[in-house]
């Protein structure tokens, strides 16, 4: 079995969407002056590597906890979209040379992640209200991909945010080495959030399983 790990690091001082709130890492309790050392860990819910649940951007959608953790371990496929340059549209005719079967997880890979941390981070591709139409009629359970934001960054619409969480369509954003994925293979990727009650997402350790 050859597990790929997708997942940033989290870390002090780490790039954020702009706006979320700041993370830290603080000492809690430490081997010096207690019985055992434990960190104090202030996160936000989209920080890093990490999924949305439907009540993100939908006031009645469910919260993360509200899910089984099968929901978020599913069989799928990668689509090169290396081709993509800043800012450009991924449009439904992109996704079409993917064999998508319904429940799969799909992942976009554009190669973004190598700017994670830069300014030309928040100038990534996005997906057309279409192309998230499109992967809910082939019956996605899972889009992830390796930029900032399924829509675009500081833009004024946050359509494919709308219709894949109104379809209960799990996003992840902020993969990492994506270009390890093979285009031809089958992967078992597992998108595990932490089990907390009532919130909109979670920063996850995403990985692909080659079995």
């Amino acid at each position: 079995m050859h597990v790929i790990d997708l997942t940033h690091d989290i870390q002090n001082g780490m790039m954020i969407y702009p706006g979320d709130p700041e993370i830290a890492i603080m000492e809690g309790l430490t081997h010096e002056r207690d019985y055992c050392h434990v960190d104090q860990l202030h996160l936000n819910s989209h920080l890093g590597t990490h999924i949305d649940a439907p009540f993100h951007f939908l006031p009645e959608g469910k919260p993360i906890h509200a899910f089984p953790a099968e929901a978020f371990v599913r069989r799928g496929v990668a689509i090169d979209l290396r081709h993509k340059k800043a800012r450009e549209i991924i449009t439904a005719e992109d996704l079409h040379s993917a064999c998508l079967v319904p429940g799969c997880a799909v992942v976009l890979v554009t190669g973004w992640y190598r700017l994670f941390g830069m300014d030309d981070y928040l100038k990534h591709p996005y997906l057309s209200k279409e192309a998230a139409e499109y992967l809910v009629e082939q019956g996605v359970s899972v889009v992830a991909v390796d930029f900032l934001n399924v829509d675009q960054t500081m833009g004024e619409d946050w359509d494919a945010h709308n219709v894949l969480l109104s379809n209960e369509i799990f996003i992840v954003e902020n993969l990492n080495h994506t270009f390890a994925l093979d285009f031809e293979k089958n992967y078992l990727f597992s998108f595990l959030p932490l089990k907390i009650i009532g919130t909109d997402g979670s920063p996850i350790r995403a990985v692909a399983i080659e079995d």
